[in-house]
């Protein structure tokens, strides 16, 4: 009986995280705000981002968390279910119990975490956590629900990033605030080598090694600008106003996606003006993924902020 307890204790030892992760996976020292963890594909972000959750309970520093993804299915089925996700991490004898229908893991000590899909950020508009993780920032459809996420934590809280890099303007803003209350961690997909499958290698590795997309993808690169494009971020930047002109002219396009869902194309509004010198202006961007219903309300929205903006704008400059 002695024997076989020391032989689990020994081998729950071997398999703990300490153990096994290794030192970019695991929290960055300091009295940080934000850890922003660039990385690779199969680096091993989301067994980092569910080890991170387990450990805020287990050790009492969270009560209440908010587990972001891309969409709502990423969330369940990467954060919560997937192989590396919380309930295949989480020890035995602490596991919490997963309520499908609630969105909700709750863990025996009463610690609470909730799924959110970056396409609703509406639903973040409410509820307060005092820690967070967000998967794959870079390839959320709404940014803004990176902002009622921010307005809902609370009491010193701390927030995972983890998330290929891609160069939308969300990632840029954490980067510059490196050094500040965002620590940056950075990753490849060569490190986690041992624990891929050889195929992953032969195929993906070897079509995309040392290609633009492969620098990004697999060494976590941030590449700003596309080779050859006709817009890049510094023309893009340079180019901000922080109020339109006196416009001429208020405009709204709209290309609606051909179906809806998870998978469905993104709908594209943009609301844009020109000047009396003919010089255009793009007053907002909401694409995204909607029910037809709710991108025409929010076109329609868009529009008249937009046109109220403007209408400010005139008065002040009459002014």
């Amino acid at each position: 009986m002695a024997n076989s307890f020391s032989a689990q204790l020994v081998d729950a030892l071997e398999n703990s995280w300490l153990a096994v992760a290794r030192p970019n996976q695991l929290p960055p020292p300091g009295d940080w705000q934000i850890w922003l963890l660039l990385a690779g594909r199969g680096f091993g972000k989301t067994r980092t981002l569910a080890e991170w959750v387990c450990d805020q309970v287990t050790l009492g520093r969270a009560a209440r968390i908010a587990l972001v993804a891309a969409t709502a299915a990423d969330a369940r089925d990467v954060l919560v279910e997937g192989e590396s996700g919380i309930l295949a991490v989480a020890p035995r004898w602490f596991r919490p119990i997963y309520e499908s229908s609630k969105r909700r893991l709750t863990w025996p000590n009463g610690a609470i975490a909730t799924t959110f899909s970056a396409e609703e950020p509406e639903r973040l508009r409410g509820p307060q956590h005092d820690a967070a993780v967000c998967d794959e920032l870079g390839a959320w459809s709404r940014p803004e629900t990176w902002d009622m996420l921010q307005f809902g934590l609370r009491l010193e809280p701390r927030c995972l990033v983890a998330t290929t890099p891609r160069p939308t303007k969300l990632i840029r803003e954490l980067l510059a605030r490196e050094g500040r209350d965002v620590v940056v961690t950075r990753g490849s997909t060569y490190e986690n080598r041992a624990n891929l499958a050889p195929g992953f290698f032969d195929q993906v590795i070897g079509k995309y090694e040392g290609t633009r997309l492969g620098r990004q993808e697999l060494n976590a690169e941030l590449l700003e600008d596309t080779p050859g494009a006709l817009w890049s971020h510094g023309i893009i930047d340079a180019a901000l106003q922080a109020a339109a002109p006196n416009l001429a002219r208020i405009v709204m396009a709209i290309d609606p996606a051909m179906t809806s869902g998870e998978d469905a194309d993104e709908t594209g509004i943009l609301v844009v003006g020109k000047d009396h010198q003919g010089h255009g202006y793009v007053l907002a961007d909401v694409s995204g993924r909607y029910q037809p219903i709710e991108w025409a309300k929010i076109a329609i929205a868009a529009y008249r902020t937009s046109s109220r903006r403007s209408d400010r704008g005139r008065a002040e400059q009459r002014r």
